[in-house]
């Protein structure tokens, strides 16, 4: 790796767009499995939501100025007229000092003005009830189209599809959705000390663990991951690898390898093909530095640090938000906490510090995490992450930090 040679996330990003399209396919899908795929056109309501005026609680039905004046010392009575009934059309009109029962969710008749609660009325017998406190205009009244309107804009093209996002849809009458086909990446492991899971641990060997990591935050995001045999540190087996999970894949991640030592030939093995070409080699973050950006067979390539902690930070830094912006950035989740300690790091690169979070007195408090590089048990643990800009020299005991939540 070239000392000074090094290119800022930001710069990394820019390079990455300009030199990599992406021909997104389409495909259309039932509603079921459209759970975290990102959509490829906007949707729109089929129907208002709810179609028809409802009951918001337990209770009767009433004309405001019937009850206006009721009161615990005051109950004013009315006749029990009918029951609407869940699933089915109450037909019938309210004329003055009427009332009818409606449960939870159940439709109101046309004219009424308010629902009273169950339990602000005492029934006499199955016609007289008596009630003791008044309502106001469409209270406890869910009106038409008052959660979703008919033609509303619901979801925008590029949007990720959640799981609270099935149950608008299927509210809002929509049974298929047109989605983008999911991006195919390969994910390759180097190293003579790699085995795989089925392999026993022997000698100074280490079970590989910087694909499985790889996996889930490609599957986060809407990937499909495929998952090649580690390879060796053998410069050809390396460049075979390369060369299947570029012509099968639209983009290729490989971990390990990509520092200066002996044996790591990621570079070597880039450089072997035929037009390839490597955009960076170093990016100013910590933990992170020793990452390659290349491109072979027309395809994206990028050659990731061999310590896991290293490896997935250079994934959320630039990985993620480049295959995010092909569709719709996703939205951030952190919360501002206070910072517990006083933390010094190097001007010149960002640095990305795992955190605990914890409630002390009251306020949310996160402590950073001094885990080395290789040490994916904190990883695993940690609540989230605090970005520190390459600008600052750290951050002070008591300073308000937003910490990315995992």
């Amino acid at each position: 790796m070239k000392l000074f040679d090094v290119v800022t996330v930001q710069d990394a990003l820019q390079k990455m767009k300009e030199n990599f399209n992406f021909n997104l396919e389409t495909e259309t899908i039932p509603l079921t499995e459209s759970l975290n795929r990102y959509l490829a056109n906007d949707i729109k309501s089929d129907t208002d939501v709810p179609h028809f005026r409802k009951s918001l609680v337990d209770g009767y039905a009433v004309l405001v100025r019937d009850v206006f004046l009721a009161s615990d010392t005051n109950p004013v009575p009315v006749k029990i007229v009918g029951d609407s009934y869940m699933g089915q059309v109450y037909e019938g009109l309210l004329d003055n000092e009427e009332v009818v029962y409606v449960p939870t969710g159940g439709m109101v008749p046309n004219n009424a003005e308010g629902v009273v609660m169950i339990e602000n009325c005492e029934k006499l017998n199955d016609q007289d009830l008596l009630v003791q406190k008044g309502v106001a205009i469409n209270e406890n009244i869910v009106e038409v189209g008052e959660d979703i309107k008919k033609d509303q804009l619901l979801y925008k093209k590029g949007h990720l599809v959640n799981y609270r996002d099935l149950g608008v849809l299927a509210g809002a009458g929509i049974k298929e959705v047109e989605v983008y086909k999911e991006l195919v990446v390969g994910i390759i492991s180097t190293g003579d000390e790699i085995l795989t899971l089925e392999e026993d641990i022997k000698d100074a060997k280490i079970k590989d663990i910087n694909t499985y990591i790889l996996y889930g935050q490609m599957k986060e995001i809407s990937c499909n991951p495929i998952i090649y045999p580690p390879a060796k540190d053998n410069l050809q087996e390396i460049i075979n690898l390369m060369d299947k999970a570029s012509k099968e894949c639209d983009i290729v991640l490989i971990s390990g390898g990509s520092s200066k030592g002996k044996k790591d030939e990621t570079i070597n093995a880039i450089e072997s093909f035929e037009n390839s070409k490597v955009l960076i080699e170093g990016i100013a973050i910590k933990p992170g530095k020793p990452t390659i950006v290349a491109s072979i067979n027309d395809k994206l390539l990028i050659g990731l640090p061999g310590h896991p902690l290293s490896c997935a930070f250079v994934v959320e830094s630039i990985v993620i938000p480049f295959i995010e912006s092909l569709f719709e950035p996703k939205k951030e989740r952190y919360v501002v906490c206070e910072f517990k300690y006083n933390y010094h790091k190097a001007r010149g690169r960002e640095e990305y510090l795992s955190v605990y979070i914890t409630e002390e007195e009251g306020k949310l408090v996160c402590t950073p995490i001094f885990a080395k590089s290789s040490m994916i048990k904190h990883f695993a643990d940690c609540d989230g992450y605090v970005k520190i800009e390459r600008d600052l020299e750290g951050i002070n005991q008591g300073d308000l930090v937003k910490v990315n939540l995992f």
